[in-house]
């Protein structure tokens, strides 16, 4: 559902890069040597070519001095092996060398093409503090499956006696009788619009009163007796604590315009945001449409750091382990993959894996906070081996 243009672009070549950190690691000053390794090996798998165009792109935390560096040391390489660098209409060949990051440190990816034909190359430098981390992981996340169904679910909602399931055109009530999921009743969900084709939708239950978010429908009634009325509304949905956004009725994310405590402000649009106080500071996070995810830091005017190599959804969740707040963020794969989610813990601006990851059945579709005390996180995903939708919790547990 989530996983559009930005992802078919990016997911065959970054599909096992789960962040990009914003601190530049002391390893920097051996990035221009690898940079020349990466050219040989480029050479390498080419074989003999004579003439190329090479451009450039950015995505990770390399200053620009040391990405000047790197570039410096690519071109002498070729020029060393008698390659004829050209402009690319003038060349059969075009090599575009993007500068990458994931959890273990950096990559670099060479999309090479000729003709028709297109091809990556793709070298990956371990960083040893990236690597400790990740094998000694702080905290399990663990992870309860809810309810399936064949239909699409968009949200849900759980206590003790009660499961609402968000459906593009109904909400779906359950009640528990001796630890099954029985059907109660079904509520429609009147539309005057067509649903766009990747519908999503946000349910929230405070005491027992309902609000169902869908594109260009608001929806409110209560649990018991079971009632829903919908109306035509470009009403900002809730994001997380705090955090309201409009979301885009005839696309699948949120434009950018915020609303509620944030009134006035706007961000890039993105697919999925939350929020959290570390301390005396207020953080943002936001999965832009861009594939890009921004952090802001006390006020969002300007992003404080970006990170590439994202997932589409992620959600806050609070819990007595670490700093007390982590971020549940879903890999960057396609529909047609399975999916995993890590816990992500931000630190000085940097994102630190404080979890290994756990894979899942299928593509995440939806993950939002969840629980009184913000302790769960609610997901939904897709499997296409089954072709059916779960409903499921996630929460964090802290390792001994």
């Amino acid at each position: 559902m989530l996983k559009t243009a930005f992802k078919r672009r990016f997911c065959a070549l970054l599909c096992f890069c789960l962040a990009a950190p914003s601190a530049v690691p002391q390893d920097t000053p051996s990035l221009p040597a690898a940079a020349s390794e990466f050219a040989r090996l480029i050479l390498s798998r080419e074989g003999s070519l004579s003439t190329l165009s090479v451009t450039f792109q950015n995505l990770s935390s390399i200053p620009p001095e040391t990405q000047e560096a790197m570039q410096n040391a690519i071109f002498n390489v070729f020029r060393g092996a008698n390659v004829k660098l050209v402009k690319p209409e003038q060349s059969p060949v075009n090599v575009q060398i993007t500068f990458s990051e994931d959890w273990q440190g950096y990559v670099l990816i060479a999309n090479i093409q000729q003709g028709a034909v297109s091809h990556a190359v793709i070298k990956k430098l371990p960083r040893q503090q990236r690597a400790q981390s990740q094998n000694n992981p702080t905290l399990t996340i663990r992870k309860i499956p809810v309810w399936q169904q064949e239909s699409p679910i968009l949200d849900f909602y759980q206590d003790n006696q009660n499961l609402l399931v968000l459906e593009p055109g109904q909400l779906s009530l359950y009640a528990s009788d001796s630890g099954q999921w029985r059907p109660r009743q079904t509520l429609g969900i009147p539309h005057q619009a067509p649903w766009p084709r990747d519908a999503r939708g946000r349910l929230e239950v405070h005491g027992g009163e309902i609000n169902a978010f869908l594109p260009g429908t608001r929806c409110s009634g209560k649990i018991s007796p079971p009632s829903l009325e919908c109306r035509a509304s470009d009403d900002p949905w809730p994001v997380d604590q705090g955090l309201v956004a409009f979301f885009s009725p005839r696309r699948n994310f949120f434009s950018g315009l915020l609303a509620g405590q944030s009134a006035g402000a706007s961000v890039a649009p993105f697919f999925s945001g939350a929020t959290w106080q570390a301390g005396d500071q207020r953080l943002w996070l936001f999965t832009g449409t861009d594939g890009r995810a921004r952090l802001f830091q006390n006020d969002l005017a300007t992003p404080v750091t970006t990170f590439s190599g994202w997932g589409s959804t992620l959600a806050a969740v609070h819990t007595t382990c670490g700093s007390g707040w982590q971020l549940l963020a879903s890999a960057p794969v396609d529909t047609s993959r399975a999916d995993s989610v890590q816990a992500i813990e931000i630190s000085a601006h940097e994102a630190l894996p404080v979890s290994a990851p756990v894979d899942l059945s299928g593509a995440v579709e939806a993950l939002w906070t969840a629980g009184n005390y913000n302790q769960v996180v609610n997901g939904v995903l897709y499997s296409q081996t089954s072709g059916r939708y779960e409903a499921f919790t996630l929460t964090v547990v802290c390792n001994q």
